[in-house]
């Protein structure tokens, strides 16, 4: 090499940061050192020439031994090592370290080259990348989605996180295996559907919410969505896909719609509640008003017609003294201020008082079959109040619901800790789907046709009983009859 070579040979290793040297090799002198030396390891080339091994001096504890080893032993020319030096400034740097033997004419070696190179940078992206791969697996572990990379016709997958086995309840291993028996788990409701979104022309495109049906019979909800991988043409090669688990939204949003179609038929209820509580207002009225007409305007009425006009007068005013104290119940009820006021009552004898309420002309009103069986003691401690009401409203409605002169029964059994009332009757029964609602607030069943009525009567039943502490169970069968059954604390 004449001296024009080697001053561009030295120029260039000035300018990069790379150390290049030629020693003995055992490393005892130096014949040349570039000026890198001083740039990657921040000590002079004369201190290096002067003490050959005090490059070591500058190597981190912790790799001391592995590099001592490496770069002064039995082979040193042989080296090719990645350890970190702590510069005079404290700052830490990682270098690639690299030997080579340098032979003479008889193939002895004589000298050894060496190169060392500044890879800080590469070691900080190499760990940062390191991390931001741990995290991602932790992440996917973890996480209750499933990532994937497979081929645009979910020929091949490529990669397919542990999150596919928490959410389909499948090994990874069956996708890598068979790509498509993903779909094996797919809702049959939903598996065409899926099957021309996940794997037609447009599967890198896929949006899609569906259903799997895991071993044991569990149902999930999924989203599943599906990205395209570009290459540098241009084209797709690739296909990456997220699906995530989404059941508890899915309940929650049929949660959501139930409660919303709950509030429509409640106001839907309460709108027909108030003109049907105003028919049945007006009708009783208009009774009144004709019957006080008469009463007022013929002079020639005989006694017995007088009587008959008082009667329906007085039937009209109880209808409606119902429909308001009902109204006025519920009322007390939502706004907190229900009273319950306990006394001592002789339970017979205050359900033989309501039951006397129901003695009328009206042909179509069935006679009321009164029957008490066990404990001889009928005192109990109960707001005589709220049992009229329990009794009216469950009475009134056998009555009402039920053929013309066929028998309502009411049983009353009596047992040292709680009274128990049966409202039997032979009526048009309720039907199943009516059932969960037919104690809600101005709810009525499917089936009662024209039969006049408000929707409030079982909800003040229900309510009263609950102010018992007390419960109601009901059995029904859709034209053989309803029996109510109120259980009460005594």
């Amino acid at each position: 090499m004449d001296l024009q070579e080697l001053q561009v040979f030295e120029q260039w290793f000035s300018n990069v940061d790379i150390a290049f040297w030629v020693c003995s090799p055992d490393v005892t002198e130096y014949y040349y050192v570039s000026s890198g030396y001083e740039k990657i390891w921040g000590r002079t080339i004369a201190s290096l020439k002067e003490n050959p091994h005090s490059f070591l001096d500058a190597v981190h504890p912790d790799d001391i031994k592995r590099i001592t080893e490496t770069a002064i032993g039995v082979e040193p020319w042989n080296m090719d090592a990645e350890y970190r030096i702590i510069r005079p400034d404290g700052t830490v740097r990682w270098v690639r370290d690299r030997t080579y033997p340098i032979y003479d004419e008889q193939g002895n070696i004589y000298r050894m080259a060496g190169i060392a190179e500044d890879i800080t940078e590469s070691k900080i992206t190499q760990r940062e990348l390191f991390e931001s791969e741990e995290k991602f697996q932790q992440f996917a572990n973890n996480a209750e989605v499933v990532f994937w990379i497979c081929e645009p016709d979910v020929s091949k997958f490529h990669y397919i996180s542990p999150g596919y086995e928490k959410i389909w309840g499948r090994k990874c291993a069956q996708v890598y295996e068979n790509p498509r028996s993903f779909l094996e788990s797919v809702h049959p409701e939903d598996l065409e559907r899926v099957i021309e979104a996940a794997v037609g022309e447009k599967a890198c495109f896929m949006d899609e919410q569906y259903r799997i049906i895991l071993s044991d019979g569990t149902i999930k909800w999924v989203r599943d969505k599906t990205y395209p991988i570009y290459d540098e043409q241009g084209n797709i090669y690739r296909m990456a896909g997220i699906a995530e688990d989404i059941t508890q939204i899915k309940q929650a949003e049929a949660e959501t719609i139930k409660v919303l179609q709950r509030e429509r038929e409640l106001s839907d209820a309460k709108t027909d509640f108030i003109a049907t509580t105003s028919h049945e207002i007006r009708t009783p009225l208009s009774v009144i008003q004709s019957s006080l007409d008469i009463l007022q305007h013929t002079k020639t009425i005989s006694e017995e017609r007088k009587e008959i006009h008082f009667q329906k007068i007085e039937s009209a005013i109880g209808n409606i003294t119902s429909i308001v104290q009902n109204v006025l119940l519920i009322a007390e009820d939502a706004a907190g201020s229900l009273q319950f006021q306990p006394i001592e009552v002789d339970i017979v004898k205050l359900s033989q008082e309501v039951m006397a309420t129901f003695n009328r002309d009206d042909e179509k009103q069935s006679p009321i079959e009164f029957k008490v069986s066990g404990d001889s003691n009928s005192l109990a401690i109960l707001d005589p109040r709220l049992i009229n009401h329990i009794l009216t409203n469950l009475l009134e409605n056998a009555l009402k619901y039920s053929p013309a002169h066929s028998k309502v029964q009411l049983k009353l059994e009596l047992s040292p800790n709680q009274i128990t009332f049966h409202v039997q009757d032979k009526g048009i029964g309720i039907p199943a789907e009516n059932i969960p609602h037919i104690f809600d607030s101005f709810y009525r069943g499917n089936n009662v046709n024209a039969e006049s009525g408000t929707g409030l009567g079982l909800p003040i039943v229900k309510r009263c009983v609950e102010s018992h502490n007390g419960k109601i169970t009901l059995n029904s069968v859709v034209y053989e009859g309803t029996t109510f059954s109120v259980i009460l604390p005594r």
